[in-house]
């Protein structure tokens, strides 16, 4: 297979105008090209789309499946969100190790 051209990401691309709430739950990241699973942290949601952090690099545009395990409440589990979602940026911030992926939330499956 040969080399795959991604356009660059410009990390000023993707600006959300809903308030953002900031979070830190586990997510799990499944590509809805490739099928392959990652695992991460939401760091923020909005009603609108949600960034989390991962050591995956998807391409501009791909398609996700996101669940964000949320914190328990009154020793009770939180309701996982599951969400497809569509990458609109992604940035370096561990270099060659952790990436955070700027999204805009195409569907809420839970």
């Amino acid at each position: 297979m040969g080399d795959c051209l991604v356009p660059p990401f410009d990390p000023y691309h993707e600006r959300r105008g809903a308030r953002r709430l900031q979070m830190g739950c586990k997510a799990r990241i499944r590509s809805l090209h490739t099928g392959e699973t990652h695992y991460g942290e939401c760091v923020d949601l909005s009603v609108d789309g949600m960034a989390f952090r991962s050591s995956y690099v998807p391409q501009h545009g791909e398609r996700l499946s996101v669940i964000v395990l949320a914190p328990s409440l009154g020793g009770l589990p939180g309701k996982p969100l599951e969400a497809e979602v569509e990458v609109r940026r992604c940035n370096e911030v561990k270099r060659g190790q952790v990436y955070e992926i700027g999204t805009r939330i195409i569907e809420r499956k839970s």
